[in-house]
């Protein structure tokens, strides 16, 4: 259930894959283009060195998820 609640939230962000993993996670968006611009520069800024805009447009949010069932829960945050 909470695969499918991550996949909505993917689509209404224009999210093209998510990737989760123990060091935290990467979103790549479709088209390189996001649907609110300054929302996610806001985003980015209030998470300091915890995130970084990498030069293919993705997203990395750095996290330490020891298990799944963290990486799940904070994907759907």
């Amino acid at each position: 259930l909470k695969i499918v609640f991550i996949k909505a939230l993917c689509r209404k962000a224009n999210v093209e894959k998510l990737d989760a993993g123990p060091k935290g996670v990467v979103i790549h968006f479709r088209k390189r283009e996001f649907p609110n611009p300054v929302g996610l520069v806001k985003l980015i800024g209030e998470q300091g060195s915890l995130a970084k805009i990498r030069p293919d447009q993705s997203v990395v949010f750095s996290r330490d998820w020891a298990t799944p069932e963290k990486r799940l829960a904070g994907s759907a945050v």
